[in-house]
Formats: structure tokens, C-alpha cells, sequence
């Protein structure tokens, strides 16, 4: 009898947010090379809460299971607590009839904790467990404020957490940070392994200036453009960047954000309400047209908590790092990207309360084309050597033919 791969997240295709895209990537690339059948768990909605996908699906021969939940979406966390909770219920007795004895459940981290529902099939059926971690909740939670730290619900959701962690078979873990953390809970090493995202467009590839027509469509001929592409929320510097752009007010610069997200929304309301011409907006783009928008930057702008390093890898790394522009990480010089950034002289980091110290390293990269080259060149490098997305696919396949 033919096992199954069932894998459970929140979004998966045709979303486009992160944790769909990745996931929906890697199924399409290891399908073919694992006999067993494909399942995944997933919920109705979209992350953009815009539309209502059909319950059933066939896609590259994956059988995509999207069950019933609420959608009220992200606005406010109330209405989001229910989505996760109806998605809790509706995943756990949906895997129920799904599951089997031998089968493998690999559980995401969107909803939070979603693995602890996972485990408690995989035991009732005895199957093999895996956790694929793109962050650690509550601990996330707990540094953002939305959850107070130590309170009777966040070591709770901790307990159930750290339970599935310590019953899976493996952990995976998207850096060497996140690893150190999970086996500071408890969890043993031998189970940890480390797999790093990727670019879930490996086609992108970088357009000159002259090629590239969102140059003149979006009003940035001439312009030294600092770009952040992607979401923009709570997890990310936010003061720092509203700072930077105050300070960087020469006419050549132009700051454009790509996407949406809670500081999104902010920083074009505070554009707005003082009346700053530098700054640009687009929204989310289309995969097809990835190449054409990272392509834009001169500079691509990433940022993080300091609080949080450890919890998460923003995302957006692996497109910057694909397509070959150099980086400006606002966040912790010794966490996983500000080490990459110095070790392989792919861009340059600045502490977060530092910005006028920033600008001035904006204004010196600007006059220095040589600098911003050899910057560029050394990202390409790095992406060729250790973050093709191949990589992880290989390993991805080691681990579940363990089980097949």
C-alpha cells in the first residue's frame, strides 16, 4: 500500500504568501522522485483574505485538501485567533480520516502550534511526525507584546509546542540560530536538522536598468533606488527606517516599498501626512514579474528585531540573495543574516538606533559603483554556492525516503 506525505499549513497554492510559495515549490520539485502520494492540509482561504479557494484540488499530482474555517482574515487579532482555532478543529478531524498507520504528517508553524494537533494524530494513528519550523511561537509572540511573556497562556502554548517538539521524528529548522534554541528547550539534537529556505522563483534573474520597464513606470529613471520588498510587519524595524528616510531627503534617492503588511500601511500614512517626496509604493508583484521588481533597487533594505533573532529568517533574503543586489540589513550584527552580510561582503549592516549613521553609509555606497559591484558580485556568489534551492530539496527528499 502506497504511504502518504501529508504536509499541513494554512496557505498553500495558488497563495502567494511565503509559507504557500516555499511549500508549494518544494512538492512540485520532490513529487516525482518519492513514490508515495502527496497530500496537503490547508484552509480555504487566501493571505490577502481576498477570495475563497474550492475544497478539492488536483495539482501536479497533489492532492490538495482545503477545509473549512473562518475568514476574517488579519486586521485584528481577534478575528484571527478564530481562523486559527476553526482551522485547529477542522485540520484535526479532517487528518483523522486522512492519516494512516506509517504515513508521514509534516506540520508548518502557520497556525501556531499546529504541530501539537499533528502530533496528537500522528500518535492516535501511529505515524511519523516532522516539524518544519519557519519561526518559534510563543516566543515570537512574546517579544512582539502580543502575547505577555511567562503568562499562564504563553508557557501553555509553549508546553504544547515543546511536546510535539520533543515526539517528532525531526525538526527542521530554517538556520543554525533556531537549531541552538530548539535544543535549548529540551528537544535532542539528533532530531534537529538545519534546512535553509530559498528563492521560490529560482527563474529570476537580474534586468539591467535599461531592460527593465518598471524603471519609467514607477517614476525612478536616474533615482538611486533603496527597496523593501515583501511584508512589513510587526517582526521587522520600523522606526529606524521611518528615520532614515527623514534623514536621506537628497533628490537622487528614492525609498520603494513592494508589498503590505502593518508598517506598511503605516510608513505610506506617515509619507503622506508630512508630505515626503521620496518615498514610493507598490503592492504585492505577481512571481512572473519578481525579476523585473528586485531589479529595480540599487540597494535592498532588510530588517529585524534584534529580540527576535533566533525566532525567524526573514524570507525576503532569498530573493535579494538570487537576484544579486546588494543588502542593507538594519537589525543584529551577529545574528544569522548580519553574519552572512560582513562574512561575504554582500552589503552592510547598521545597528537599528543608529540611522544617521546608516545614511551616511547610504551616501558613501552611492558614489562608489566599484563598491556596490563587488558587493553584488559577492551575492551572486553566495547564492550559486550555498542557497540554490536544489540544496534543499535534496534534503528534503533524504529525509522522508527514511520513512517511504
Amino acid at each position: 500500500m502506497t504511504k502518504k506525505i501529508i504536509f499541513i499549513n494554512r496557505f498553500f497554492y495558488p497563495d502567494q504568501s511565503a509559507t504557500a510559495q516555499i511549500l508549494s515549490d518544494l512538492l512540485v520539485n520532490i513529487e516525482k522522485k518519492i513514490d508515495a502520494e502527496f497530500y496537503v492540509v490547508t484552509s480555504r482561504n487566501t493571505y490577502q483574505n481576498d477570495t475563497q479557494l474550492k475544497p478539492f484540488e488536483n495539482y501536479n499530482n497533489i492532492h490538495i485538501n482545503r477545509v473549512w474555517t473562518t475568514h476574517f482574515g488579519r486586521a485584528n487579532l481577534l478575528g484571527r485567533a478564530f481562523d486559527y482555532l476553526s482551522f485547529y478543529i477542522s485540520a484535526f478531524f479532517y487528518l483523522l480520516r486522512l492519516v494512516s498507520k506509517g504515513d508521514v504528517v509534516i506540520a508548518k508553524t502557520d497556525p501556531p502550534v499546529i504541530s501539537f494537533v499533528a502530533y496528537l494524530v500522528s500518535r492516535l494513528k501511529k505515524a511519523h511526525l516532522i516539524n518544519w519550523l519557519q519561526d518559534l511561537f510563543p516566543e515570537v509572540a512574546g517579544e512582539l507584546g502580543l502575547i505577555k511573556k511567562q503568562s499562564y497562556l504563553f508557557n501553555s502554548l509553549k508546553k504544547l509546542k515543546n511536546i510535539s517538539l520533543k515526539a517528532a521524528e525531526v525538526n527542521v529548522v530554517i538556520g543554525e540560530k533556531m537549531a541552538n534554541l530548539v535544543e535549548s528547550q529540551g528537544v535532542d539534537s539528533k532530531g534537529i536538522k538545519v534546512i535553509r529556505n530559498w528563492s521560490v522563483n529560482d527563474r529570476v534573474q537580474y534586468v539591467l536598468k535599461e531592460n527593465n520597464h518598471l524603471i519609467s513606470e514607477w517614476r525612478l529613471t536616474g533615482k538611486f533606488v533603496i527597496c523593501y520588498s515583501g511584508n512589513f510587519g510587526r517582526a521587522h524595524e520600523y522606526e529606524p527606517i521611518k528615520k532614515l528616510i527623514t534623514e536621506l531627503t537628497d533628490e537622487r534617492v528614492v525609498f520603494l516599498f513592494i508589498g503590505g503588511g502593518k508598517y506598511y500601511d503605516n510608513i505610506r500614512e506617515y509619507a503622506e501626512s508630512s508630505s515626503l517626496k521620496n518615498v514610493r509604493f507598490q503592492p504585492y508583484q505577481d512571481k512572473k514579474d519578481l525579476n523585473y521588481s528586485l531589479s529595480v533597487a540599487d540597494l535592498h533594505l532588510i530588517s529585524l528585531l534584534p529580540s527576535l533573532e533566533g525566532l525567524i529568517v526573514p524570507s525576503k533574503f532569498y530573493g535579494i540573495a538570487s537576484i544579486g543586489v546588494p543588502m542593507l540589513f538594519i537589525g543584529q550584527s551577529d545574528g544569522e543574516i548580519g553574519q552572512v552580510v560582513q562574512l561575504k561582503k554582500c552589503g552592510f549592516i547598521a545597528a537599528p538606533e543608529d540611522y544617521k549613521n546608516i545614511a551616511e553609509k547610504v551616501r558613501g555606497i552611492m558614489n562608489n559603483q566599484d563598491g556596490l559591484v563587488d558587493m553584488s558580485s559577492n551575492l551572486s556568489k553566495l547564492y550559486e554556492d550555498d542557497y540554490q534551492p536544489g540544496v534543499a530539496y535534496q534534503k528534503w527528499q533524504e529525509i522522508l525516503l527514511r520513512f517511504i
